[in-house]
């Protein structure tokens, strides 16, 4: 079987603590057509040292003065050749097996151009606290439910030169402009219906601190697309009601439960996305 090639870009800043431990992740998949690169932004810590272990298995990596995490996964996706790509935060991981049900679904759907699969939340420690079943849906994504996992997010290289690259502009939210953007151009997006990576959530996290620039990248969205996407939150609670039963009645909610009653409070090194 030829497996498409995937690019996988890791942005890092001093995360000596989790970074070995992200890379291990990455190349432990065992996926047979594999590019990885890491865009490290001259980081102070070990870093760089734990970068130079692995630096034999990566297609390209830097540590270099820049100007944030999406400058460096920009930096990262020019120098990709792979045929699907995705990044991947220096903080978190893939899941086992994440990759081989990648390269499978874009072979067994051609047609799909972008993929967005589910997520697991891990803490400082790797053991799993919950999972996030996704809906891809368009419609309540225009008013306010982005409903996205970042980790899971895969997409054919060929739509940078459609669409362009991340908007460096974003700091926290980049993520899902870049998914609007895919949606506003046409792009085929679909629903990989498997747990692909963890998001690492402690203290020092961008997500666990929130701060400005949150409510600035929100502004900037609201503005560059006329009120849509990120609404005033009493407009969302008109919808919020009409988005859970949706998610119920997909069985969102339910695949959550299983999967964590299987995995909460375990490695997310144990997790097993093909036999649940």
């Amino acid at each position: 079987m030829s497996y498409p090639k995937i690019t996988i870009v890791t942005p890092s800043y001093n995360q000596g603590e989790f970074l070995e431990e992200t890379i291990l992740s990455v190349l432990s998949q065992e996926y047979p057509n594999l590019e990885y690169i890491i865009c490290d932004g001259g980081s102070t810590d070990n870093s760089v040292e734990i970068i130079k272990k692995y630096a034999d298995r990566l297609a390209w990596w830097c540590s270099e003065k820049d100007k944030g995490q999406t400058v460096a996964i920009n930096k990262g996706m020019h120098r990709a050749t792979g045929d699907i790509v995705g990044w991947i935060n220096s903080d978190d991981v893939l899941l086992p097996g994440a990759l081989l049900e990648v390269g499978r679904f874009f072979m067994k759907h051609p047609d799909c151009e972008f993929a967005n699969g589910n997520g697991a939340v891990i803490g400082r420690d790797g053991t799993v606290m919950k999972f996030t079943h996704l809906v891809v849906n368009k419609w309540f994504m225009e008013r306010g439910y982005s409903n996205i996992v970042q980790q899971g997010m895969f997409w054919r290289r060929d739509l940078f030169g459609k669409l362009g690259f991340l908007d460096e502009t974003f700091h926290a939210i980049m993520d899902v402009e870049w998914l609007i953007r895919n949606y506003e151009g046409g792009t085929k997006i679909m629903l990989l219906d498997r747990p692909l990576g963890a998001i690492r959530v402690y203290e020092e996290t961008k997500t666990a601190m929130g701060g400005h620039i949150w409510k600035d990248d929100r502004a900037k969205l609201q503005q560059m697309y006329g009120g849509r996407y990120y609404r005033d939150p009493l407009v969302h609670n008109k919808y919020r009601c009409l988005f859970y039963a949706y998610k119920y009645l997909r069985g969102c909610y339910l695949k959550n439960w299983l999967w964590e009653r299987r995995y909460k409070g375990r490695s997310y090194k144990e997790v097993c996305i093909g036999k649940n």
